[in-house]
């Protein structure tokens, strides 16, 4: 059905595609109601965090991506976790369920690939989304869903969510810097909305490339945020501790926060992802120096990290380093963006 063109793909075959695609996902729509598995109680102080590296390889059936996500939240809320982050484009597996066979998605031409995520990425984002909130809300979760990509005024941005444990969305972020290949494939930048800032932790998150401007984090921070998830999927064949750094971890040093990086690894469309998840702190509050609280083993494959920061312990670096660094004042930094109004 997914046949190849210069152009991209025909109407009628981008139509067949898209109903082929609705009805394997309607096959497996989320549950919804009832209530929250595991009660919790919600500190203010000492966060567990789970972060997730993801292999994004295509999957042949959405019950197969489905049960492998239900499987991550059921880890985490057995390690006793409160927040849980999930990488970028995690909805992009789906497509393999309308390929002949999981090969075909990584040959696909540029052209095909914009006509493919034009015409199905509502239907993947509206079934991520809901199996996201629906199971936030079984275990009880705050969770950064990932991103995933939807039309936005008819264009085609990349959005990460995030949802209470009660299932409701509380965060929308668009991409605001998307990579060269994003643009290849008809992705614009997001609209500047101002960054939501999720109470009790002030929680924040930033997608991606997004994470390796200093501007990015000395805004949300100057917005109340302490944490920050960082969903990726970063298109490099050979993962290099040094390219790493220079994201989230290198940010957090600069502008103390709590860093949280979800990877997609594997391949997809093509590309050869690598990437560790990561929870990342200012060097001086880790033992060690290494400002390292967690980081999967290999740069590739499928794993759950989690890691325990203290809010109180930050906030008193925070203090001691605006005295030893001061900054201008927080209205002077807002003052340099201007925002949309949000959707």
């Amino acid at each position: 059905m997914v046949e190849k063109e210069a152009q991209g793909l025909p109407w009628a075959a981008r139509l067949g595609a898209k109903l082929w695609l609705e009805a394997k996902l309607r096959q497996d729509r989320p549950k919804t109601g009832g209530r929250p598995r595991v009660p919790r109680i919600w500190p203010t102080d000492r966060i567990k965090i789970g972060a997730v590296q993801w292999n994004a390889e295509p999957v042949k059936r959405a019950r197969d991506w489905s049960e492998r996500v239900a499987a991550v939240f059921r880890q985490a809320a057995h390690a006793h976790c409160h927040l849980l982050v999930f990488p970028e484009y995690l909805p992009l597996s789906l497509l393999g369920a309308i390929m002949p066979d999981s090969a075909a998605v990584n040959t696909l031409t540029n052209p095909t690939i914009r006509s493919l995520l034009r015409i199905m990425s509502p239907s993947l984002f509206r079934h991520w989304r809901g199996w996201m909130a629906a199971l936030s809300r079984e275990f009880s979760l705050v969770t950064i869903a990932g991103s995933g990509l939807t039309l936005y005024h008819g264009q085609l941005i990349n959005v990460a969510l995030g949802f209470g444990a009660d299932g409701r969305l509380n965060l929308w972020q668009p991409k605001w810097h998307p990579l060269p290949v994003e643009t290849q494939w008809g992705i614009v930048k997001g609209p500047e909305t101002r960054p939501a800032i999720v109470k009790p932790w002030g929680l924040s998150a930033l997608v991606c490339n997004d994470a390796t401007y200093f501007e990015s984090f000395r805004m949300v921070e100057s917005m109340g945020a302490r944490l920050v998830a960082v969903p990726i999927a970063d298109a490099d064949a050979r993962y290099t501790p040094g390219k790493a750094r220079r994201g989230c971890f290198s940010r957090v040093q600069d502008v103390p926060m709590v860093g949280i990086v979800a990877a997609s690894t594997g391949r997809l469309f093509g590309l050869r992802l690598t990437g560790k998840a990561g929870i990342y702190v200012p060097s001086e509050l880790t033992p060690d120096g290494s400002g390292i609280v967690a980081e999967s083993c290999h740069a590739v494959g499928e794993e759950l990290i989690t890691g325990v920061v203290s809010l109180s312990q930050l906030t008193r670096f925070q203090e001691e380093h605006r005295i030893r660094f001061p900054v201008p004042a927080p209205s002077f930094v807002e003052s340099l963006y201007q925002f949309e109004e949000e959707p």
